[in-house]
């Protein structure tokens, strides 16, 4: 784990992430915690030497890991900025009068419970997550992903095909939560034939099997998934992907 302090234009907190968090999950805790839409962010690294970096998400792999260390030199703090001038968190900064201080030092169970917030206007707005549009269609993702994964068999061959690419296969492994991804999600645990995937089947510091060995583990979304006595083992080549993690 790494503890980084988080810094928008609302926001002033330090949280603790897992240094191998992929960049979409870390965007999907930014936006919780700043009300910064992932789309409009521009992140601001300060390392330990007091070098800046900056990232663009929205251009970038999702899969990407910029919380883990370059060298010796660790992430102190990331600065949210929002590109989104007619965003509401804008408009928010732009109604505070001059000289007050509404930078929100507080735990995520605080401000979770506060009045004041980004998070709290977007309950009561219905907006982004909060939105019941998104809300049913999210369960109608999760009843599709549950038809999925009650066809795959645990410590069964199977094959993994994500859009970008070629078949690759190994064993299912695992079958369930991976709460440093998603708390939501189900994922597959899958033993790849080949060091082929991208982890040893631990994630965020946890084991969630195996463990196996270095890239030769992944955890990928059901859909991509099959599983059958039928797939033996191939040979195949290897490049990135945005389907796993």
């Amino acid at each position: 784990m790494v503890s980084v302090q988080i810094i928008s234009d609302l926001v002033s907190s330090t949280r603790e992430f897992p240094n191998d968090i992929a960049l979409s999950e870390l965007c999907d805790k930014l936006y919780t915690l700043t009300g910064v839409e992932p789309v409009d962010m521009k992140l601001h690294l300060t390392y330990l030497n007091s070098e800046v970096k900056i990232v663009m998400p929205s251009r970038m792999s999702k899969d990407t890991h910029i919380l883990s260390p370059e060298g010796s030199n660790k992430i102190e703090s990331i600065t949210v900025e929002d590109t989104n001038a007619s965003s509401m968190t804008n408009q928010l900064k732009n109604d505070i009068s001059n000289g007050t201080d509404v930078s929100f030092k507080l735990s995520d169970e605080d401000y979770a419970a506060r009045s004041s917030s980004v998070l709290q206007w977007k309950k009561d707005n219905q907006l982004g997550r909060f939105d019941p549009k998104y809300q049913a269609k999210r369960e109608e993702e999760l009843k599709a992903q549950d038809d999925i994964v009650s066809e795959l068999v645990l410590n069964e061959r199977c094959s993994v095909n994500t859009k970008d690419l070629p078949e690759r296969r190994g064993w299912l492994r695992f079958l369930g939560k991976v709460p440093g991804i998603s708390a939501e999600d189900t994922w597959c645990g899958v033993e790849f034939d080949e060091p082929l995937g991208k982890n040893n089947g631990t994630y965020g510091g946890v084991t969630y099997f195996g463990p196996v060995g270095q890239k030769y583990g992944a955890f990928v979304k059901p859909v991509f998934v099959k599983t059958g006595k039928e797939y033996t083992p191939i040979e195949l080549d290897f490049s990135d992907s945005d389907d796993e993690i």
